[in-house]
């Protein structure tokens, strides 16, 4: 930035002086030795004048920069600088000769054919700059405006927002460290279009094709550095009785793309919290452990790809004590205010399944709807997937269809829970899984969720 402010500060001289000669000889007789004499004095005092800038002996150079990132040089500092130097230098000359009548007038008159038409030429150019100045800043708005635009589809098409993984809060950029200035949504704006310029570096504002997504970031809220490289994130709610299977089934979903590389579609999938890779050797080792009630972070799995920004699939999981009747969570949940897609799982082989089941379900509801003031007459428009989690067992689901499920459920003790997500949510499908190994059962339920949800990650389960 410091480059283009220094070619239009000195273009702008340049033309201004063009355009100031052009119109004293236009109106003036261009071939009278007596207008083309002063016309060149004109230029040529002002041309040394600008060349002393660094010396001290003249005030037309550049202002100094004392902000950064470093501003675009534009129409405002162009009035504040440029033309008020111009045209203050041009009354000094002008005033040059009344204040040489203390030494004669022979000086004066000496000393007044030299700064006269020098002032003259100088006040030409400050009036002369306006429409170079015009055209300058028009020329770089609408270039940032471009900029912005391609970047703010480029944003939307490949992050669309950001989630911090350590406090939950949603925000719509990150904030940038910017060698060492923090940036809260790093964009193309009038400090720069594809790079901002630092006091020693220039860091990249432009594009999730770039390299913004390198640069260091931190949640906006909480101040927590985070990794998220500007991956689009995907986050899913998980709901269900203690021990029904929520954080098996996370680990079955989540152990099964590690494995497999999302069936070879993805370039790289692993956990964002190196701690949930040692669930997973456990869950692999036939050890589950029951999520702890302080728990409160979301599980992240970060999947490359060969798209610009990776895929950030947050599943909450938290302990199922929280929607027992006596359990409080209303702290600890953020993401119901915008998750994009729910799974509610039922353990039929637990005691008591259907009581327990429809106890949870109403807990989490009343919850939910309370975390975002929703009246119990509006459906829910996330949608749901109820899941059957040990269809590894013999029982009354084994073997039936997804569409049969919510028909046998109602036939064996579910029909309250099953009357009430049809109240509760405009789209709901059922499905049974074995979320004791990485069979890949749950990929039906992922797909699904990220299919009705209008995420572009559902070719990854």
């Amino acid at each position: 930035m410091k480059t283009l402010n220094a070619v239009v500060w000195y273009t702008g001289y340049v033309v201004s002086m063009i355009m100031a000669g052009a119109i004293f000889l236009y109106f003036w007789d261009y071939e009278d030795l007596y207008i083309q004499i002063p016309v060149v004095i004109g230029a040529f005092g002002t041309v040394v004048l600008i060349c002393l800038k660094d010396s001290g002996k003249s005030d037309l150079g550049m202002p100094e920069v004392t902000d950064y990132p470093v501003p675009f040089t534009g129409l405002s500092k162009m009035v504040g600088y440029q033309i008020v130097k111009l045209g203050k230098a041009g009354l000094v000359m002008l005033g040059a000769c009344i204040v040489a009548m203390e030494h004669g007038v022979v000086v004066a008159v000496i000393i007044g054919l030299i700064t006269v038409p020098i002032g003259l030429f100088m006040l030409m150019m400050a009036v002369c700059i306006v429409p170079f100045s015009l055209i300058s800043d028009g020329l770089f708005l609408l270039s940032a405006f471009v900029a912005k635009s391609i970047d703010m589809s480029q944003y939307e098409s490949n992050t669309r927002r950001f989630i911090c993984p350590e406090c939950g809060k949603l925000s719509p950029r990150p904030t940038y460290d910017a060698a060492g200035k923090l940036i809260k949504g790093l964009s193309p704006s009038e400090k720069g279009i594809f790079h901002v310029e630092m006091e020693h570096s220039k860091v990249p504002c432009f594009g999730s094709k770039g390299k913004r997504k390198d640069v260091p970031q931190y949640c906006p809220d909480c101040g927590a550095s985070v990794y998220t490289r500007e991956g689009k994130p995907w986050v899913l709610t998980m709901a269900g009785a203690p021990g029904s299977g929520k954080t098996s089934f996370i680990m079955s979903a989540s152990g099964r793309a590690i494995g497999t590389s999302c069936g070879g579609k993805a370039t790289s999938v692993k956990f964002y919290y190196s701690r949930d890779d040692a669930l997973l050797s456990d869950y692999r080792s036939g050890t589950c452990r029951p999520t702890p009630e302080d728990f409160a972070s979301p599980r992240i799995l970060r999947i490359e790809s060969g798209r610009p920004t990776q895929r950030l699939i947050y599943m909450s999981d938290v302990s199922g004590n929280y929607f027992l009747p006596t359990g409080s969570e209303m702290d600890l949940q953020p993401q119901y205010a915008y998750n994009d897609a729910i799974v509610f799982t039922l353990d039929p082989t637990r005691p008591s399944p259907e009581s327990t089941a429809y106890d949870a379900y109403v807990g989490f509801l009343e919850k939910y709807r309370q975390y975002n003031r929703m009246d119990a007459s509006r459906k829910i428009a996330v949608p749901l997937a109820v899941v059957i989690t040990r269809a590894d067992k013999a029982g009354p689901f084994s073997g039936v269809g997804e569409d049969d499920l919510p028909g046998k459920l109602s036939e064996n003790g579910y029909f309250k829970l099953v009357n009430s997500i049809g109240k509760d949510f405009s789209l709901a499908r059922y499905f049974s899984c074995d979320v004791s190994k990485e069979t890949g059962s749950t990929d039906a339920v992922m797909s699904f969720l990220c299919e009705r949800s209008g995420f572009d990650g559902k070719g990854f389960f």
